[in-house]
């Protein structure tokens, strides 16, 4: 027969035992949400030889959604995720964008049902002139090759990807915009989707032009020594800016200090067109690659461009106007927004959270 102090203790056994049923089950929920980051080295044999001498093993981060770890057997679509000039692959994970977290808010997004399950990818472009733009070069490497050849044929022997193209997606910001266009543009083989948020050198326009301050700056310099790699103002970012984006467009490897061709030169204190580079930066931007790469846009299952109605380079407000209207002209189907309130970078995050995920996890195919 219980007495009223064992039945006291047994009540309280009860309580505890069913206490810690209930923390059990809420932590297995939390795991079974809970996706993955890896931090690797990938080989990069692409940028082997370059003459800025950065290393051909680069950094990359990889986001296994929950499903990875418990569904053994099954495989995934996978994004891949290009950052910005100045920014190193952690912008995404680190809070570089509003805080945001790609894997925090991938798992949250997961678990409400808002999207699919994905694998994200973020290489590095970050080079010794604070950006390699994604495109091949003779001075800073082959990191058009580096990111479609080397770095998906990597994370597509190492991860159980879907390894087809209607199964990857490129998007970016900025640098890194630029470089989901013409990685898209150039290679829908491999990539069938295309999001890029306010993105760069999509035409050469605005303040990219001979007036730029920044061109008058850049060609008085001598040395490597002389350039400001943490500019302290807007004429000396673009004069970094300008070097990086010519070592990628516009390359001389016999030209020290920068081993690069400017568009604009200074003839007798006066900055004037230089033909031959001039021509070239044109060749490497999308607005003057549509037609060329027609049909391959068209095999494109989605292309988005977007970018802040505050955005401050007007090259980017006047490019992206200029491609989305090209694309409309040749028939091409694409996706334009102009947003309200953002910069260049301020809604960004929120833009990953809000628009960027869902498109991919609506035109991948899983």
């Amino acid at each position: 027969m219980l007495t009223r102090r064992s039945t006291r203790f047994s009540f309280a056994l009860l309580c505890i035992f069913s206490l810690a049923s209930a923390a059990f089950a809420q932590e297995a929920a939390r795991q079974t949400v809970a996706g993955k980051l890896v931090e690797i080295s990938v080989p990069a044999p692409s940028l082997k030889g370059n003459l800025l001498g950065d290393p051909v093993d680069q950094k990359v981060t990889v986001y296994l959604p929950p499903g990875y770890e418990s569904s053994p057997a099954k495989r995934f679509p996978t994004l891949y995720l290009l950052h910005g000039f100045t920014a190193r692959n952690n912008a995404w994970t680190s809070g570089g964008y509003q805080g945001l977290n790609v894997q925090t808010v991938m798992d949250e997004m997961i678990k409400a049902g808002k999207i699919r399950e994905m694998i994200i990818v973020a290489p590095s472009g970050w080079n010794a002139y604070r950006g390699g733009f994604y495109t091949n070069s003779s001075v800073t490497g082959n990191w058009e090759d580096y990111i479609y050849r080397d770095l998906v044929g990597n994370i597509d022997t190492n991860y159980r990807t879907i390894a087809r193209a209607e199964s990857r997606g490129i998007a970016g910001h900025s640098m890194g915009g630029y470089g989901a266009i013409t990685l898209g543009m150039k290679h829908p083989d491999v990539f069938s989707a295309v999001y890029a948020l306010s993105p760069c050198c999509v035409a050469l326009d605005g303040d990219m032009g001979v007036e730029n301050p920044g061109w008058s700056k850049v060609n008085r310099i001598t040395s490597r020594d002389q350039l400001k790699m943490n500019p302290e103002s807007l004429e000396e970012f673009f004069a970094v800016a300008f070097v990086a984006l010519s070592a990628a467009f516009s390359p001389n490897p016999t030209r020290a200090p920068f081993f690069v061709d400017f568009p604009f030169q200074e003839r007798e204190g006066r900055l004037e067109k230089n033909e031959s580079a001039y021509n070239r930066w044109r060749s490497k931007m999308p607005l003057y690659m549509i037609d060329e790469n027609k049909q391959n846009l068209m095999k494109l299952r989605g292309l988005f461009v977007d970018y802040g109605e505050k955005e401050e380079f007007s090259h980017i407000r006047s490019g992206s106007q200029l491609f989305s209207r090209a694309l409309a002209e040749r028939n091409i189907p694409h996706g334009f927004e102009v947003y309200k309130d953002g910069d260049h970078g301020s809604k960004i995050g929120e833009r990953v959270r809000t628009r960027v995920l869902q498109f991919f996890s609506e035109k991948l195919v899983f």
